[in-house]
């Protein structure tokens, strides 16, 4: 797999799509987003692109998506992106910046949504991304529905972390709110970003315990402190107003008591179910178990509705794992074979893909460096609530095909 650019890591990838969630004809290009960064810092990420004639596979490099930060002193994390009919390509994307709340000495890393429409400018050699004619925050948590960075740290004070797993205290309180992920349902044609978050104070708030969580309590249970850190879930924005207004729905997905972390959402439908999709980090669980050090996991849910209810495919949720030898991070940091945050694409002929980025890539000799950028790409065999891994179909890559 030959790094897309040797001098930057590139990571968290998404194909740019038309409003239908299919791979966009971009005046003849295919064009793949991706968060990238000099290599080793990835405190620099910023969104690019890169760019291929229709079906050929062959990217070349665009440069960043936007030539100025919407915000000084920020970074640019992960989302989604559609051509849309009216003939530009329209970003959503996450915002983050340091945050310390003013009372106490806890770091977050505050995040929100931006929206962007660009122009684009293509002929027969090249495609490019000319500056935005919109370009502006959309939304950000509102505290409410969905946990806001100064009420995550709060309760990191409350349970400051001690890195002591026989303490029930090793995870920081892991705010998000963010890979904001387009989709327009069918069924009537209203639009949503699906996203990543914490529950706020109305619904499911952090530290709260109820059966429906995890299902019925042993006796004798009590919650350690990582669990009640624990309040990720799936939220939903409805837009509206041609994608620059937001409105917060309730989320369609909580892990309050088992993870802080389920990342890079995305909905398909297929014979009219919706598949639901996400990754998550192991390492981030609340469950204190060895064979969840250095695994990942993409998990999956299905429903006959976009809102549910969602029941688990594979009877687990469990859609692809992967295990990484030796310590916790460091066996992730030092897996050549690591890949990580899995999305799942529609392909020719009812297929579906899955596109991720990988710890490492191949030089231009065939040796193996420590560049991060596009992994490869696995075809994914859908049958009602199962699920199977297929034949890998490529990589995003100029020596590789899809």
């Amino acid at each position: 797999m030959k790094s897309l650019d040797p001098e930057r890591d590139i990571w968290d990838n998404w194909l740019v799509v038309d409003e239908e969630g299919k791979t966009a004809d971009v005046n003849g290009y295919n064009v793949l987003i991706a968060l990238g960064a000099p290599i080793g810092d990835l405190s620099q990420a910023r969104v690019m692109y890169f760019y291929s004639k229709k079906d050929e596979n062959s990217w070349a490099p665009g440069g960043y998506v936007f030539t100025e930060r919407l915000i000084d002193d920020t970074q640019e994390w992960s989302g989604s992106t559609i051509f849309t009919d009216d003939g530009y390509l329209q970003f959503f994307y996450t915002i983050a910046s340091s945050y310390q709340d003013p009372e106490i000495e806890i770091y977050q890393t505050n995040q929100r949504f931006a929206t962007a429409k660009v122009p684009i400018s293509a002929n027969n050699d090249k495609l490019q991304l000319l500056d935005p004619t919109y370009h502006e925050l959309l939304i950000e948590p509102d505290g409410y529905l969905y946990q806001s960075v100064a009420q995550a740290s709060r309760q990191e004070q409350r349970f400051p972390v001690q890195h002591r797993a026989d303490l029930g205290s090793d995870q920081v309180n892991n705010f998000t709110f963010r890979d904001s992920h387009y989709f327009k349902d069918p069924a009537d044609g209203s639009e949503y970003l699906l996203f990543e978050a914490n529950t706020g104070e109305a619904l499911h708030a952090e530290g709260t315990i109820r059966d429906q969580f995890i299902g019925a309590f042993p006796d004798g249970y009590q919650p350690s402190a990582d669990d009640l850190k624990a309040n990720g879930c799936v939220g939903v924005l409805k837009l509206s107003d041609k994608r620059t207004k937001a409105d917060f729905l309730p989320p369609i997905l909580t892990s309050n008591l088992v993870t802080d972390e389920i990342e890079r959402i995305n909905v398909i439908v297929r014979d009219d179910l919706y598949y639901l999709f996400a990754v998550t980090h192991g390492n981030k669980m609340t469950v204190d178990s060895n064979d969840l050090v250095n695994r990942d996991f993409m998990i999956g849910f299905v429903s006959s509705e976009l809102f549910g209810p969602y029941v688990p495919l594979n009877k687990t949720g469990l859609v692809i794992s992967q295990k990484s030898p030796g310590d916790p991070y460091v066996g992730q940091e030092n897996n050549e074979q690591y890949v990580y945050s899995w999305l799942v694409i529609p392909a020719e002929n009812g297929r579906f893909a899955e596109v991720s980025y990988a710890n490492f890539s191949s030089d231009s000799s065939g040796g193996i460096q420590k560049i991060k950028s596009a992994g490869p790409v696995i075809e994914l065999l859908i049958n009602g609530a199962s699920t199977r891994v297929g034949q890998i179909l490529g990589t995003f890559n100029p020596a590789g095909s899809l």
